[in-house]
Formats: C-alpha cells, sequence, structure tokens
C-alpha cells in the first residue's frame, strides 16, 4: 500500500563559491541566534574582478579610478574588511556610501589593521555572540537588531580603509547577496 506520508523536499545543495568572486556570505541559525557564514579569497584577484566603482572624483587616480577598474593594489592588507550594506545602497551615488549595518576585519575577532600579515584567505562566522564590539556598536548595529528591523536584502563587500574621506571605502570585490529573515513580532 502507499505511504500517506508527503515526499519530503530534496535539501538544496550548497551552492558552490563562484570563480567570479572573492567573498561570499549565507545565513543560518545556529542555537536561536541568526548567523553568517563567510567565505571569502582573495590571494590572486584579476582586474576585471567583479567590484563596486565608487572612486570619489577628488582621489589621486594612482591610488584610485573608476576608469581602470578602481584600486590598482589588490594586494591584501590586515586592515581591509568584511561590511554587510543593504542592496538598495547599490543606487546610491556613488554606490555604498554609508557605513556598513555590521562589519569586521579579515582576521574578524580583533582589531589587526596594525597586524603584520593579512588574511587573504578564510572562513568565519559572523555572529553577535563573537562579532568584536567595534562592528556592531555605536552607528554599527547587531545581526539580531537587524533582523528585528525586518531585515531584508543586504549584500556583503570586502573594501578597504583608503579613499579621499570614507565612506564610500574603496572596494577589493562585491559579494553575493542575501535575504535576512525579519522577526515575527
Amino acid at each position: 500500500s502507499p505511504d500517506p506520508r508527503p515526499t519530503p523536499r530534496p535539501t538544496p545543495r550548497p551552492t558552490p563559491r563562484s570563480e567570479d568572486t572573492c567573498i561570499e556570505a549565507s545565513w543560518r541559525i545556529e542555537d536561536g541566534e541568526v548567523v553568517i557564514d563567510v567565505e571569502f579569497d582573495y590571494r590572486d584577484l584579476d582586474r576585471d574582478r567583479d567590484h563596486v566603482s565608487n572612486c570619489d572624483d577628488r582621489d589621486d587616480p594612482r591610488e584610485c579610478d573608476d576608469s581602470n577598474n578602481g584600486i590598482p593594489d589588490l594586494e591584501p592588507r590586515p586592515s581591509d574588511w568584511i561590511g554587510f550594506y543593504p542592496c538598495s545602497e547599490e543606487n546610491d551615488n556613488p554606490p555604498y556610501n554609508s557605513e556598513p549595518n555590521f562589519w569586521a576585519y579579515t582576521c574578524y575577532d580583533r582589531n589587526c589593521r596594525d597586524a603584520v600579515r593579512p588574511t587573504p584567505r578564510d572562513s568565519i562566522t559572523f555572529s553577535d555572540s563573537t562579532m568584536p564590539d567595534f562592528g556592531s556598536q555605536g552607528i554599527y548595529q547587531t545581526i539580531e537588531k537587524t533582523v528585528e528591523d525586518g531585515g531584508g536584502c543586504f549584500i556583503v563587500l570586502l573594501n578597504r580603509y583608503d579613499g579621499w574621506s570614507p565612506p564610500p571605502y574603496y572596494n577589493i570585490c562585491r559579494g553575493n547577496r542575501i535575504r535576512l529573515p525579519g522577526s515575527s513580532r
């Protein structure tokens, strides 16, 4: 006789990291908390990588030139960082010209801005319980607060501290979009 139980849906396979980007994010629930997994590798970026053209007109063209694929020096630095921005800021002029909702250095768990060696490749998990205070306090916010505010579409960017007057920060490469859940209050 036929099984009366519904057929379970197949579990989607994780999407492999695209070769066209150096950073990718996905979210999940862990112990009741929304966390964001990030994989990045920017050891050997091509000049024609996917990135945000956000140089300031006042920038020295040797430092940032949108007509020549943004920043010329793609060598990883200890001060490089990962930020999450609302997708709607892509249409700003220049794009993403405000601070991110939350962020961390590529070393994740500390201020590595003045470290000796960069972190050019890693897999990290953004979590309110492990994110450094500087990335989620003051003008920034926690992932939980972002979810409470309705979640929505966010893009992950790998950025560099440089430029005329950050923000906007020089973009090393553009990652994918994720849709964070909203809370059900």
